[in-house]
């Protein structure tokens, strides 16, 4: 499985496995995902993924229940339990016949699907409570008496007058943490053994995830995949989810899964929106091929030439925090804080990469806390050691603290104003939380220029139309990754880069998504240097050289 650049493409129907091998090829997608129940053609097992479905229950002892007692989904679709013995030993089964009838991986499909029925829709089985009590045993002392959280659940959904959350419930918070964690722990017990076989095999099998939802419980299981498909929501151009997802992710593979009924104009705006992280598009449709294939190809051809380096050092001049446990007590408004964050910065044309953790936030970048409402103790005391040492902190809605339980506690930072506030030695500049949807750019553009030293932005395009620009370092090159915000195709645009950046480049090398291949003169001038674009739609990648 290549790293960055994964991009999924799944079989619908076995009768049309010559005509999904085409498309596949014309789209530069892969793996081709199969179900391995069908028989396939002698060597064609070799050439494939089997798809491992994880989001349904097979029978009455799979199922998860829901916290009234019925069974977890809906019927037909009935939710499996995570914890439940037939339903891990019914997907290693499966797993490893994969792995004995010479496929090349495995594609686990939304394990996370009890998980995103939300707080009472899943989770209340007999084998999900009886783990949880013991892990209640091990955090509280082995004395600890059962309870009984069906009986807490309804008391609690009885006496509420509207919605009921994790902090409404006696040892809701506990049980919401274990349900997050669970779904890593069910997958890691899933994945050993299929490692375990392909090593006796002697052979490369690759293990991949699609999810049903993006968040610290299916981000936490990546660490254990060699790939992960997210879902990609309306309202951005997938860039600032792209970065997200590839922060996490690191080198493995990362794809998104379009809406149902994306078009396919804004399907290819969206792949080169992603592309400038190194991710692709998992998709099941023939008729997207088409307009795919001109992003995907020149994203894996890039990645090839980087020998899969390409998307190991972001250029940043910001760092947005992206926190899993402010993200599990917000309910997912951290993780959407975040991306809306890094759409803006993209839009005032402020290169920024997604820290997981203050202490990675290199002196001179500015650190932002997106709605980051729920840090834990050690993150708040980095951000606060980061500032007070000098650094530039940018809070977009006030930033708080919790503790090991979720709940919240004093808060950490003083309350700042957007002209900035001086604590320590270091600047801490605060606004309002960014609208959903749709960010107003200059208040984040003018927080920024206040908290960064005058001077050149690392980079800037200069078109009549909007383009985006996203800095990568690999081995000896500065690669732009260039992004057109607008269907039209992109004309006399210029990009500027500051010499902090691009301090020696002499040579640059262009290329489009529609095929273009040139070199371009490199201008150097009094603090810059800048390059004359040639015209191109969508995505493009300009490289320079010493």
């Amino acid at each position: 499985m290549a790293t960055d650049a994964f991009a999924p493409f799944r079989l619908r129907s076995r009768s049309a496995l010559a005509e999904a091998e085409a498309t596949a090829a014309e789209a530069g997608a892969s793996p081709l995902v199969v179900d391995p129940s069908e028989p396939l053609p002698e060597g064609m097992a070799a050439r494939t993924v089997a798809l491992l479905p994880a989001s349904a229950a097979a029978g009455a002892e799979e199922a998860c229940r829901a916290a009234d007692g019925s069974v977890a989904g809906v019927p037909g679709h009935e939710r499996p339990c995570l914890h439940a013995a037939p339903f891990r030993r019914r997907l290693a089964d499966r797993g490893l016949a994969a792995v004995a009838a010479g496929h090349a991986g495995v594609l686990i499909d939304r394990p996370d699907a009890a998980l995103s029925l939300g707080l009472f829709g899943a989770g209340f089985s007999d084998a999900c409570l009886g783990a949880f009590l013991a892990n209640l045993r091990r955090d509280y002392g082995s004395q600890f008496e059962p309870l009984d959280m069906r009986r807490l659940a309804a008391e609690a959904l009885a006496l509420a007058p509207g919605a009921v959350t994790f902090d409404q419930i006696h040892f809701g918070r506990d049980f919401w943490r274990f349900r997050n964690e669970s779904l890593a722990e069910a997958l890691a017990a899933l994945v050993q053994p299929l490692r375990d076989a392909a090593r006796a095999a002697r052979r490369p099998f690759a293990i991949a995830g699609a999810f049903e939802s993006a968040g610290p419980a299916p981000f936490a299981c990546a660490r254990h995949l060699d790939g992960a498909v997210f879902p990609l929501h309306g309202g951005g151009t997938g860039l600032a989810a792209g970065r997200l997802w590839r922060a996490v992710l690191g080198r493995r593979g990362a794809a998104a899964a379009l809406p149902a009924g994306t078009a396919p104009a804004d399907a290819a705006r969206l792949a080169a929106g992603l592309a400038c992280s190194g991710v692709g598009i998992a998709f099941d449709e023939p008729e997207l091929a088409e307009v795919l294939r001109p992003t995907t190809r020149l994203l894996r051809e890039h990645v090839e030439r980087r020998a899969g380096l390409a998307f190991g050092e972001p250029v940043a001049e910001c760092a947005v925090l992206y926190s899993a446990e402010s993200d599990l007590w917000t309910q997912g408004v951290h993780r959407a804080a975040v991306e809306e964050a890094g759409e803006a910065l993209a839009r005032a044309q402020v290169q920024w990469s997604v820290a997981l953790s203050p202490a990675g936030v290199r002196p001179g970048t500015v650190l932002v806390l997106a709605q980051a409402a729920a840090l834990s103790p050690g993150e708040a005391a980095g951000v606060r050691r980061f500032l007070e040492s000098g650094g530039a902190v940018l809070a977009m809605g006030p930033p708080g603290q919790v503790d090991a339980s979720g709940r919240p506690v004093a808060p950490f930072l003083p309350e700042g104003r957007p002209s900035g506030l001086r604590v320590g030695d270091g600047t801490l500049v605060s606004l309002p939380p960014l609208a959903p949807g749709g960010a107003e750019v200059e208040p984040v553009a003018r927080a920024v220029e206040t908290l960064r030293p005058k001077g050149a932005r690392a980079a800037e395009v200069t078109a009549p139309t909007p383009v985006l620009a996203s800095l990568w370092r690999s081995p000896k090159r500065l690669d732009a990754h260039l992004f057109a915000l607008g269907h039209e195709p992109v004309q006399d645009a210029t990009l500027f880069l500051s010499d902090d950046v691009a301090a020696g480049a002499r040579r640059a090398r262009f290329r489009s998504a529609s095929g273009l291949d040139e070199k371009l003169a490199v201008h150097p001038g009094r603090r810059s240097l800048s390059a004359v674009l040639p015209p191109f739609r969508g995505y493009a990648v300009l490289s320079l050289v010493p």
